[in-house]
């Protein structure tokens, strides 16, 4: 039994112009041709045909369609499908992306108003700012917390939002008692989104100081966070009142909060260079290390002495680290990258 064009069209879903496609590069030829020229499918051919149709569900081009039938290339096919199985799990990684950002979305409509058009666009815009700061692995982790934590911490997020407008329209200082409480339960909110993970909190704080769409959407700009980091370097401050005196303490008033705002970027970096595995003598690993030795030395008003007394207390005391960015492999490979440097180590 032979089928013309018309009829395996009709029969299989797809065209006459795929079907003669298919024949003019060579992919399937009719086994028959009728008297008046017309093409003759048979059973052999229609075999064919489906297995064709069955690839083409993998994506495949018909190129490498031709070459695994062609060729009956099993151990191709074999690693194909494996191809396959990456895309969808990458794909299934989008998907759990998707509805962890929508889960958030989800959990500021309930706190708040209903958002306007362009609060939905920056919320879309935000979905894909992930990807740029973020590993597959590490977005798995955030969306893995944020499910459990969205909808609980929404209400407490848009609280501390309203508090942060109201202080900031107010004038008020960071280094007021009210700033430094919301700094510290700020970075807290943070912290536990980032299951305590001093990296992936660095890079939490990157994508929001950069992302406008983020700005938009979670109703913090770059000036809020800027008045966030500054009460949580004041908070900071009076963790190191037991390791100092009080001529030092002042001078640390003077002159430690005015770093605050060029540590998160360099510490950005020098992460960045640690996980792409750059050596501490890398000419660009020792560029970040020169100004991280010079802005510890600035912090501490340009007293080395002073100095050598933050970093003892920053590796020994853990309240200090928490929140800081700074982890302990960070820390290591700061410190082997300054040792080679001609001058004394700094955290």
């Amino acid at each position: 039994m032979f089928l013309k064009i018309g009829e395996l069209a009709r029969r299989t879903g797809l065209t006459v112009r795929a079907l003669r496609h298919y024949d003019d590069i060579g992919l399937l030829a009719p086994s028959e041709r009728s008297s008046g020229g017309y093409r003759l499918y048979g059973r052999k051919d229609v075999a064919r045909l489906y297995r064709i149709q069955a690839l083409r569900r993998l994506d495949l081009s018909l190129a490498e369609i031709h070459g695994l039938l062609d060729d009956n290339a099993r151990g191709g096919l074999s690693e194909i499908v494996a191809q396959q199985v990456s895309q969808l799990d990458r794909e299934i990684a989008q998907a759990s992306s998707l509805r962890s950002h929508l889960l958030a979305l989800q959990g500021q409509l309930q706190a708040s108003q209903e958002p306007a058009i362009d609060d939905w666009l920056a919320a879309l815009e935000s979905m894909v700012a992930g990807g740029k700061y973020f590993s597959d692995d590490e977005l798995g982790r955030l969306n893995a917390r944020r499910d459990g934590l969205a909808e609980a911490v929404a209400p407490e997020r848009a609280a501390l939002t309203s508090t942060l407008h109201a202080l900031v329209a107010a004038g008020a200082s960071p280094e007021s008692t009210q700033a430094q409480a919301l700094a510290r339960r700020w970075i807290a909110l943070l912290l536990e989104e980032a299951g305590g993970d001093e990296g992936l909190l660095i890079k939490l704080y990157t994508m929001h100081w950069n992302e406008p769409a983020l700005h938009s959407l979670t109703g913090v700009d770059q000036a809020g966070m800027k008045f966030i980091s500054h009460a949580m370097a004041w908070a900071r401050l009076q963790l190191y009142a037991p390791y100092c005196d009080t001529e030092e303490m002042a001078l640390l008033a003077k002159h430690y909060v005015e770093q605050t705002d060029a540590w998160p970027p360099l510490i950005a970096e020098v992460r960045q260079q640690m996980l792409q595995g750059a050596a501490p003598e890398a000419p660009a690993v020792q560029a970040l290390a020169a100004r991280w030795r010079a802005l510890s030395l600035a912090k501490a008003g340009g007293d080395a002495a002073l100095q050598s007394k933050l970093q003892h207390a920053f590796r020994t005391d853990a309240a200090l680290r928490t929140g800081s960015g700074i982890d302990a492999p960070l820390a290591a490979y700061v410190e082997q990258a300054i040792a080679r440097l001609a001058a004394p180590l700094s955290h």
